[in-house]
């Protein structure tokens, strides 16, 4: 049809402009590639099917009177008026009983607790009235905010409620999301389901046992059968004694130190923290929203989270794209830390750069608390609160998260000055302060062997800095001041900064 001849919708003919061309529909507004009809006195253009559509409509949401469509006023969401919202609704999973169209009027929704759209569907037996958006909303999910599966009730149990996520006020009359594993965890359906919270999956249908998956068997109490090392068990060491410190966890490749651990009733060298041991075979991870499965590891890896070489168990994408050290795998929100213990840290992805507050580094990912401003690295979230180190042999140092002092500390081992405002180690014995990098280095998740003992396949391996003489940095030509050497190729290198300068 080349021309639309006394168009309801203007005043003049249309006309087919036989070419596709990039416009703008005068009636609905939409930016548009294909044949427009278009008024050549006017200079406008209509998509075909507007061009033909009626004048006035009549419409649920305003049953009264017909609504006109006025081109020169874009105030009509055309597309709405095209298809009008239905006047009765049955959904029982929103509610028993039908529920009816009653537009223009002020309410707060049942089922978010927001008054912002005033077209309610309404049951008038019940006084229950709901926003057409909130009727399907789904009623199991998993959010990158909480540990557990939340599920969604038609009401809280009396009492003041904070939501988990943006820490205002729920309504316990109205919906909300809450946890059946914490008692006193609810969220906005709102704060829920938005983006970047919510991964868009219903879990109504999917069993939660798919979810995480177990990596041990228990096969009487204090004795289980881990997947890593099914040809014996273990068994559960509550206490350690004088030489636990020298065992190092096969998981985590970290001492054993205090804490109690799984070793092998066969095997002299295969112990678990029993943190390590009750890691999830699978799970969801909470920095890339991925499928993860957990796998033993004997090379260095670059671990995506937190950009350390680390040794040991690793999570592993099922694409293979994406790696976590054990301890960036175990993380989940919400994340508390000693360090701000009045509120709970949230994994964000900052636009701007953010900076530590326990190192002052900028970061782009983080850990942040949206009460405060709090924001903590990746890197220094794991930090271990309790190590050894050769320049106090006698004593365990402690993480410090820092200190508002006028005094001067100084590091006993670059013996530079130590800014107490930022983290450090700290022995509560002898009152000595260490830098965090000068105790740990770089290279502190990689496990430690003799040079005699390392195999000629071997191409990347950590020895210990224990030589009277130190070696020379082939990265930086100095003497090594950390407390273990990777070797690489031959090279020897005292941190990731000369790692990276070298290759």
């Amino acid at each position: 049809m080349l021309h639309i001849e006394g168009p309801k919708i203007h005043e003049h003919r249309l006309s087919l402009v036989p070419e596709v061309i990039r416009f703008t529909c005068h009636l609905c507004g939409l930016l548009d590639d294909r044949f427009p009809y278009v008024c050549n006195l006017c200079d406008l253009s209509f998509h075909k099917d507007c061009g033909e559509s009626t004048p006035e409509i009549n419409y649920s949401s305003h049953p009264k009177h017909p609504l006109k469509c006025l081109t020169r006023i874009p105030s009509v969401d055309v597309n709405c008026a095209k298809n009008p919202p239905p006047f009765t609704l049955v959904h029982p999973k929103a509610h028993a009983h039908p529920l009816i169209l009653m537009p223009q009027r002020s309410f707060v929704c049942n089922a978010c607790g927001m008054d912002d759209d005033p077209n309610p569907y309404v049951c008038p037996q019940c006084n229950f009235m709901i926003h057409r958006n909130c009727i399907d909303i789904p009623r199991i999910i998993k959010i990158n905010r909480h540990v557990h599966r939340i599920s969604y009730n038609h009401c809280l149990d009396v009492g003041e409620w904070r939501c988990g996520v943006c820490r205002k006020e729920i309504k316990w009359t109205c919906g909300a999301y809450s946890c059946s594993e914490c008692p006193d965890f609810a969220i906005h359906l709102r704060c829920a389901t938005k983006f970047g919270i919510w991964d868009g999956i219903e879990h109504e249908s999917i069993s939660e046992d798919t979810l995480e998956v177990k990596s041990y068997e228990v096969i009487e109490e204090g004795v289980i059968k881990h997947f890593s090392h099914e040809e014996h068990t273990l068994k559960l060491k509550e206490e350690s004694d004088g030489n636990d410190e020298y065992m190092l966890c096969k998981a985590c490749t970290y001492p054993i130190f205090s804490s109690p651990f799984y070793y092998c009733m066969e095997c002299d060298d295969f112990i678990l923290h029993q943190k390590c041991a009750y890691l999830p075979k699978k799970k969801i991870d909470p920095f890339f929203k991925m499928l993860m499965t957990l796998r033993p590891f004997d090379d260095v890896l670059l671990c995506d989270a937190c950009k350390n070489y680390s040794q040991g168990f690793i999570y592993v994408s099922d694409n293979k794209e994406i790696y976590l050290d054990v301890r960036c795998g175990s993380i989940s929100e919400p994340f508390v830390h000693e360090s701000h213990p009045l509120h709970s840290l949230y994994i964000n992805y900052s636009a701007r750069d953010s900076f530590c507050s326990a190192c002052g580094d900028r970061e782009t990912m983080v850990l942040s608390c949206d009460e405060c401003g709090f924001v903590l690295g990746i890197k220094c979230s794991i930090l271990p609160k309790m190590v050894k180190h050769k320049y106090d042999k006698a004593h365990f140092l402690f993480l410090c998260y820092g200190e508002q002092t006028s005094d001067r500390y100084w590091c006993e081992i670059c013996e530079e000055v130590l800014d107490p405002e930022k983290w450090f180690y700290s022995c509560n014995h002898c009152g000595i302060t260490f830098h965090v990098k000068c105790t740990l280095g770089d290279f502190t998740w990689i496990e430690t062997r003799g040079e005699t003992s390392v195999g000629n396949s071997r191409y990347r391996y950590c020895i210990p800095n224990n030589r009277i003489n130190r070696p020379v940095c082939d990265g930086c030509d100095s003497r090594c001041e950390f407390p273990t050497i990777y070797k690489l190729y031959g090279d020897t290198l005292c941190s990731l900064q000369c790692l990276q300068r070298k290759f």
